[in-house]
């Protein structure tokens, strides 16, 4: 079967009829052409979910990744490609978690496992909310363990803090974020242990990063230090500019071009600083008070239980009866505390 009439058929449009055809005469359905892609791996691309269900049927491999000559990613995954798609290929991410929702753990090696584990992650950064509570509830049913012990809201924290560098859709993603922590709050609480935070030694190995915290302490931090570099890089083309002025006069036939090219490089430089500024005064100023606030919903009920007038009187809890007010003047002094002096409250967050 020559397997480029497949995928040219998958690329150019629907007829179910013509690609059945092909399927059905396709000896190995996991085989990859020329081009290194499966053929469930072209339907993925090229978002034809129909297709993608018929190869899945007959035995589709989804764990496969395309033979390449250098790096071996997992994330490029038939599976995890699928969720980096984004809300676009929302019908393809339904086929695939209805098919994974068939099957059970023990069919999967520990390999393919942890590429399902990554599927929340995956689903909260690039997928609609839809899609990332299916995916959670297939963790639930399938019992598998996030390898890197990250959840998906500290994963997306780190992705969209360290990386992404389009404001608009910074907001996006973060604000479908703050949709989802508002129908399910336990994320809030997650605590990651990011390996260079520890070495940092920027809190006890025994403690954790909650989502604020990594975003307070590690991704803002991250982002601060990009504002000193960009100083030091300034500090650093002044010291050029007389080194030039008395090396390189301007008879010079290079002086011209050495000249543009500085004023080239030193405009795309400050173009990626005033990026980095306005993420970080979006981080900082909106997106951080915002997930705080969501954060104090639970915190107000667990203070709430600890001081209700049964439990809060139980000598196991140590903490007798607040009247509401206090309540109330407790959490205006935490939100100010956090607000002024944040290292002051690594330890909780």
């Amino acid at each position: 079967m020559n397997d480029t009439k497949l995928y040219h058929s998958i690329v150019q449009g629907h007829d179910l009829l013509q690609i059945t055809a092909h399927i059905d005469k396709i000896v190995d359905i996991n085989f990859q052409c020329k081009g290194r892609p499966t053929a469930l791996h072209a339907a993925v691309v090229h978002n034809n979910a129909e297709v993608a269900a018929l190869l899945l049927e007959r035995g589709a491999d989804m764990m496969m990744t395309p033979l390449k000559k250098c790096l071996h990613n997992v994330s490029d995954c038939i599976l995890l490609k699928a969720f980096k798609q984004d809300e676009s290929h929302e019908a393809m991410q339904f086929v695939l978690l209805r098919h994974l929702s068939n099957c059970n753990a023990d069919e999967f090696d520990s390999a393919a496992l942890k590429k399902i584990a990554r599927v929340a992650q995956h689903a909260m950064l690039y997928c609609s909310k839809r899609v990332f509570f299916a995916a959670q509830e297939l963790n639930s049913k399938m019992t598998v363990v996030n390898p890197t012990a990250c959840s998906p809201l500290i994963f997306t924290i780190i992705h969209v803090g360290l990386y992404e560098e389009n404001m608009d859709n910074t907001v996006k993603v973060l604000d479908r974020v703050l949709e989802i922590l508002d129908t399910d709050s336990t994320m809030l609480w997650y605590r990651y242990l990011c390996p260079v935070i520890a070495k940092m030694g920027a809190m006890p190995p025994s403690m954790g990063s909650t989502g604020l915290g990594t975003l307070l302490f590690f991704v803002l931090k991250d982002r601060q230090k990009r504002c000193t570099e960009y100083g030091e890089y300034l500090a650093g083309v002044e010291r050029m500019k007389s080194r030039i002025e008395q090396y390189m006069p301007a008879t010079d036939p290079h002086h011209d071009g050495f000249v543009q090219s500085a004023i080239e490089c030193n405009a795309k430089q400050k173009c990626f600083h005033d990026k980095n500024v306005a993420m970080m005064s979006y981080l900082a100023n909106d997106f951080a008070p915002r997930l705080f606030a969501t954060m104090l919903a639970s915190m107000r009920v667990a203070l709430g239980m600890s001081t209700h007038h049964r439990l809060g009187n139980q000598k196991g809890w140590g903490v007798g009866q607040l009247h509401g007010d206090s309540m109330n003047m407790i959490f205006n002094e935490l939100v100010r505390g956090i607000a002024t002096s944040p290292e002051e409250y690594k330890c909780m967050l």
